[in-house]
Formats: C-alpha cells, structure tokens, sequence
C-alpha cells in the first residue's frame, strides 16, 4: 500500500514537477564541514526510479585520464533509505556497483568515500590531478572520484550543493543556481567539471571575448593567482590568434600547489594543475606555462573534434580511441608551434623541444603504432606517455606535409580549425572513418602519410621533411664530453624509482626493472630523487657512483662508469638553405 500511495503522489504532482524541471534531476548533498578521516560525507536525493535504476555506479575510469581508477575501491559505507528512514538492501555486486533492492522505494542513498590522494591502493594508484583530496584548508573534487550514478540515468541532470566553511572561496566551471546548488547537465558534465575550493587567491581576465578566472591553493600561501595570470597570459592570447578566436565564452584554471608535482587534467572549460610549492623561478614558470599551453588547447581537441567514444563515454567499460594521437600528440604538437608563431619561442628553443622528444621516444618500445597505443592506453601505463612525444612529433611532420601538398597554403593548423568547425562540441567524427575523412578532406598522399607513421610503425622520415625546411637533422653527432650519462630511463613504480629502460646495460650492470635504492649511500625516495640524481651532472666522463639496486629478492651494489653523452637528434639551421627552402621554412614559421 506504501508503494501505491507514493506512486499516485507522483502521478498527481507530475505536471507541477515537470513545469519546475526537475524531473530527472538527482541531487547531491556534500558535507565539507566534516572532513574527519579523509572522507567525503555524501547524500543523495534521487527523482523517480524504477526497476531499471537499481544498480549505483561509481567510475572505473574518466576521459583523458587513461588509466583504470575503479573508485569504488574508495567507497566505505553506502546505504539506501525510504521516505520512512528505514533501510533498503543493498548489495555490491563488483568493484564499482551497488544493486538496490525495490529502487522505487528508495528516498536517499548516503555513502561515505575516501579521498585518492591519502588512500594507499594496492595498484592502479589515482593520478593525483584526477582524483581527490580532503585537507584542513581546502578539499580537491574530481566528479568521478567522489560522485556516482544510477544505471539509465547518466544523461540526467545532476545537481551538487557543497556545505563548506562560509569564508572559503570556490573555484570551478560549474554554475551556481539561485538554490545554491551547482549544476552539471548530465553525469559527464559532472565530471568534467573539477571543484577546487578552500583558503584560494583569484584573479580574472579577459582574453578577446572569453572570460579567464584562476583560482590557487598554496600551501603557505607563496603563490598567487594573480602572479600566475600574469604568467601565462600571452600563452592565452597566442592560443587566441593560433585558432582565429576561443570556442568557450568562459574558462577556469585550478593550481594546486602543495608537496607534489604530478602534472594537470584537461576539461572543457576548465584545468587543474598539481604542482610542488616552491619559488617561481624561471625554470618553473617556463614548466607551468608549457603545461598551460598544452591543456588550454583542449578547448579545441577533443571538446570540438572528437569521436563517439569520447562523447558517449562508457564509465563501466570504458573503451579507448584509437586517435589519442589526434587528442594529446597534436595538441602537444601545436601547444609549441603556436609559442613559434607568436614569437614565444625562438626557431632554436622550438628545434629543442622537438630533439627532446625523440630523445624520449627512443626510450620507448618502436613497434607499437600510435593507433594501438590509443586502444591499449590503459593495458600499456609504461608506453602511454609516447603519445606526447612521438604524437607531437608527427604533428610537426604532418603539418609540413601538409604544407608541401598545398603550396604553403593549408597546414595543420588551418586542417585543425576546419575540422572544429565541421564538427564542433556536440558533433562527433566517425571513430572507425576518420582517417579516410581526413584524406578527403586533404590530400590523396595523406593516405601514405596516415598509413605509415600512426597506424604503422615506420621509421619517422624527420630529416627529409626538415630538409624542405633548410634545417639539418642528425639522428647521431658524436658524443658531448661536457654531459654524462649512463643510459637509463627512470619510471615510478608505487613509491619507488626504477629503471624503466638502459640502453648501456652491458656496460654499466644496470639492468631494466631495477629498483634504484640508493645513489652515493644515500637512499632514493620519490621526495628527494630529483636532487639526488641531479648531483650526477656535477661528475664528468670516467667518473664512477655507487648504486644499489634491488633485483628480485637480492640487493646488488653497481659501480658504473659515466660516459660522454651521445649527442642524438640534434638540429641545426642550414646556412647554406635554398631561396626555396628559406621561403618554405618563412612560411611554416607564421600562422597563415
């Protein structure tokens, strides 16, 4: 009888319901006044469940993250109540799921989650840009990371009110309803939209007709926003002029600045940054503005080109793209060709970059395409970070290709800004077509082009394509006795340093899958590894270290020998160029 009388009290408010529009909308409440055991308190009002709405779902991963998260580790409580506040069975039926027993009797649902960054996980630890944090003085909220869905009602509206210490500042791109509610559209609006609030500096602009907000935490209190806006302010209007106006009329950048650098997350209107507190010196504000450059540029890639998968994104079991190679290396490609063209880059700091890159790239294994690098990003974490240098790097070809095709008249550039156009926000390109969209929208050679470098794994043609440039590429010149090396890569597994690759294993006994545990006797941490190794460039060639490794279940002290660094993938400007090479190389170096 309960059941039937609520169903006729829906029945007979239904019309007033839907004139106030809030039919679907599923409300969250979250309580940031207590912020006891580095939990979020949540409660949740939902709208109109049936049978069909009787699993909660929490996040296995998010878009732009590639990587599996499974936030339902970090759930501890989670219970389900009717309108009477006595409780309905619920199970957990996996890692990320709750079945609830008769959901159309449902009222609240409360659960409690713990916070990414000081909840150590076995595996698949959270990168700290994209997960949570819940301190004293300020609280980071990733949707995924703190809230969930009902099974058939992702695409519901979903609203948030956050409850917080009155003299706090809250920075995100979410708006703020007369209700005092923030509202996100849909479960992907949600989570596309990150909350940083707290003990936070603002500071705003606006660049051409797009309103730029910055909002800091810093843990002492070093850094402000306004520093930071004054910092990456021509970065924006170079962003501007690149792509002939900003598709977003508002935007909203997020620094965290506390113990840590783990880098930034990108969103649609919106980025968040994890950084370490220290001084703004040169060397740091050039980091923090080539991260910007990067991340801004996904207004453009993937909020305006992108493929179904990326705008009906699967939370349950998410599947990968294909063309990451499109969203991060070409995005990565033209956050520095567009510092070239607006002159914040000089043609040697640009050739740099470029060297840097495929010095990285040889570290990485050469025989997984960048197609199949996309499609296993989450099965292949030690391979995914290739996609920003060899990514980049085809960037940097296929514009000059494309370049060469037109007569100087269409780059990759123009190609970019056509295909934001063609497409745009709520348009999607064909995931399994788009390269043929893109060789009919180019040029029947871009086949050749596509074929061998992204979907294969050809050797990257570098020095033909800066001949055209009247720039000289070596793969090899030699070795620079001024720099030492010993030939490895370092990676991060849980809280150690190990070596991801060594190329001069033979020489030095440093093997790959080494975990490095202490340099000179003093042991390695990821705290103060960047220190320790950086006194290694204080020796010279013939110098030896001390290293002890862990191998397996054995401790192994090494005493490698340094030697002279190879100089690999060096440029240098041809001073001889042709008057055709010099007029090619003038037009790539300016926005057309």
């Amino acid at each position: 009888m309960k059941r039937f009388l609520r169903n006729f009290k829906l029945t007979f408010t239904f019309a007033i319901i839907v004139s106030v529009g809030i039919l679907a909308q599923q409300k969250f409440y979250v309580n940031l006044n207590d912020r006891s055991n580095d939990t979020f308190k949540v409660t949740v009002f939902p709208k109109n469940l049936t049978n069909d709405n009787n699993i909660f779902q929490f996040a296995s991963t998010a878009p732009g993250t590639y990587q599996i998260m499974d936030i339902g580790r970090f759930v501890k409580s989670f219970n389900a109540f009717d309108e009477d506040g006595d409780q309905i069975d619920v199970e957990k039926i996996s890692t990320n799921q709750w079945e609830i027993d008769d959901p159309e009797d449902v009222y609240k649902i409360t659960y409690t989650i713990s916070e990414t960054w000081d909840t150590p996980v076995k595996t698949n630890k959270v990168y700290p840009m994209t997960g949570t944090s819940i301190e004293d003085d300020h609280v980071l909220i990733n949707g995924q990371a703190v809230f969930g869905y009902f099974k058939g009602k992702q695409s519901d509206p979903i609203y948030v009110k956050l409850e917080y210490p009155e003299e706090w500042i809250v920075g995100t791109a979410l708006k703020l309803n007369k209700n005092g509610f923030y509202v996100a559209d849909t479960y992907d609006h949600i989570v596309d939209s990150p909350i940083l609030l707290g003990k936070l500096t603002k500071a705003e602009t606006k660049v051409a007709d797009t309103d730029i907000n910055v909002y800091t935490y810093s843990k002492t209190g070093l850094i402000k926003s306004d520093e930071l806006l004054s910092i990456i302010q021509d970065i924006l209007e170079a962003e501007n002029k690149f792509i002939k106006g900003l598709p977003v009329k508002h935007y909203v950048f997020l620094f965290h600045f506390e113990d840590i650098s783990a880098g930034a997350w990108e969103h649609s209107y919106s980025s968040e940054y994890v950084f370490r507190e220290q001084p703004l010196t040169k060397n740091f504000t050039n980091s923090i503005r080539s991260v910007v450059a990067h991340e801004f540029f996904h207004i453009v890639i993937p909020l305006n080109i992108h493929s179904e998968l990326v705008e009906k994104f699967n939370f349950v079991k998410p599947v990968m793209s294909q063309h990451l190679w499109l969203y991060e290396g070409i995005t990565e490609w033209a956050s520095d060709i567009m510092q070239l063209r607006a002159e914040l880059f000089t043609l040697e700091d640009y050739l740099k970059e470029i060297s840097q890159k495929l010095k990285i790239n040889d570290f990485y294994k050469q025989d997984i395409s960048l197609t199949e690098l996309g499609k296993r990003a989450t099965e292949l974490p030690q391979q995914y970070a290739n996609i920003y240098m060899k990514g980049s790097v085809i960037g940097t070809l296929m514009d000059i290709r494309l370049l060469e095709l037109s007569n100087g008249k269409k780059g990759l550039r123009e190609l970019i800004i056509e295909l934001a156009n063609k497409y745009g926000k709520h348009k999607a390109f064909s995931e399994n077509n788009f390269f043929n969209e893109l060789v009919a929208m180019t040029y029947p050679e871009m086949d050749d082009f596509i074929t061998k470098y992204i979907k294969n794994t050809e050797p990257l043609p570098v020095k033909e394509y800066f001949d055209k440039l009247g720039i000289n590429y070596y793969e090899s010149k030699g070795v620079d006795s001024s720099k030492i090396s010993l030939g490895i890569r370092f990676g991060v597994k849980g809280q150690k340093l190990f070596v991801a690759k060594s190329t001069k294993a033979a020489e030095t006994g440093i093997l790959a899958g080494d975990i490095i545990e202490e340099i000179d006797g003093t042991p390695v941490t990821l705290k103060n590894a960047r220190s320790v190794i950086g006194k290694l460039h204080k020796l010279k060639a013939g110098d030896s270290i001390n290293i002890t490794v862990s191998r397996g279940d054995k401790k192994i002290k090494i005493k490698p020998v340094l030697t002279a660094q190879e100089v690999k993938h060096a440029f240098e400007v041809n001073p001889n160029a042709s008057e055709k090479q010099l007029k090619f190389r003038e037009v790539w170096m300016k926005n057309l």
